[in-house]
């Protein structure tokens, strides 16, 4: 009889245990993760404050013969331009929040974004030296290529469960193409000194900060609204002579540096979290 209930006792004890971890595995597969990944896309519209630009190059004053020559050097500044359009998508993984104080959490992700601004002309004021050649007019039409990891901080807050800000910080470059300039001086009309060769591009260092608001509109599909600030570094550009043959005295390449370019984005998207 002392064998037979111990027996029994066992066998009670082994089903209980089983139960007890079977009951936990079926609990640890139903908790929802709420890491994964998303993809985004979005557009807005943009605005640039002035930045500088200086034209630098020479004339050749007996050609065909290199000497002697006349320097030009014309530096001044852009105007800045509005409407800037902007269109761009990015892919990302997000992680579980790490939770700060009850009901408050931070949920880190990082991302890799490409953003398109479209096309804007500039246009440079610059006081040439020599002085008596007066002012050069420089329109420079731009469009930029942005590739920027991010990484990106959304905050979980105790007052919704579907609103979320959000902030981030990325770091990349930036591919700048100019197309169809244009160098223009009052006292020689209807010239354009880069004419042999009005295209250039260069690469640069670019780095942004954005911060914004994500709502959630459908299940795991969110709207988001941001501001951006984006900056690149100067750049510089070659472009070709002047080639007026008898109307105007040949010169060499031109050489174009602008600087800073700085962007103020404002944008709109949607975003899908898998």
């Amino acid at each position: 009889m002392r064998t037979g209930s111990s027996l029994k006792y066992l066998r009670s004890l082994l089903i209980g245990v089983c139960s007890l971890a079977v009951n936990d595995c079926v609990a640890a597969d139903t908790v929802e993760t709420e890491a994964g990944p998303y993809i985004g896309i979005f557009g807005g519209v943009g605005s640039s404050p002035s930045t500088s630009l200086r034209q630098q190059g020479a004339v050749y004053l007996n050609p065909p013969n290199s000497f002697p020559m006349l320097p030009i050097d014309a530096n001044g500044s852009t105007d800045g331009s509005n409407g800037i359009p902007v269109a761009g998508a990015h892919i990302g993984y997000e992680w579980d929040h790490w939770e700060i104080a009850p009901g408050w959490g931070l949920k880190p992700a990082l991302e890799l974004e490409g953003i398109y601004i479209g096309e804007h002309s500039p246009v440079g004021t610059m006081p040439v030296h020599p002085s008596f050649l007066g002012t050069q007019y420089v329109t420079v039409p731009i469009t930029t290529g942005v590739v920027l990891p991010n990484a990106v901080l959304v905050l979980q807050t105790p007052y919704s469960d579907k609103i979320f800000p959000y902030f981030g910080l990325g770091a990349g470059g930036a591919f700048v193409s100019i197309s169809g300039s244009d160098s223009a001086n009052p006292s020689e009309p209807g010239i354009n000194h880069f004419n042999s060769a009005p295209d250039a591009s260069d690469f640069a260092f670019a780095w942004q900060l954005k911060a914004g608001i994500k709502a959630e509109i459908f299940k795991n599909t969110y709207l988001f609204l941001e501001y951006r600030y984006l900056s690149i570094d100067p750049t510089s550009y070659t472009f070709g002579s002047t080639d007026y043959p008898g109307v105007h005295l040949p010169t060499t390449s031109w050489n174009v540096n602008l600087g800073r370019q700085e962007y103020n984005l404002f944008i709109t998207g949607l975003q899908y979290k898998f």
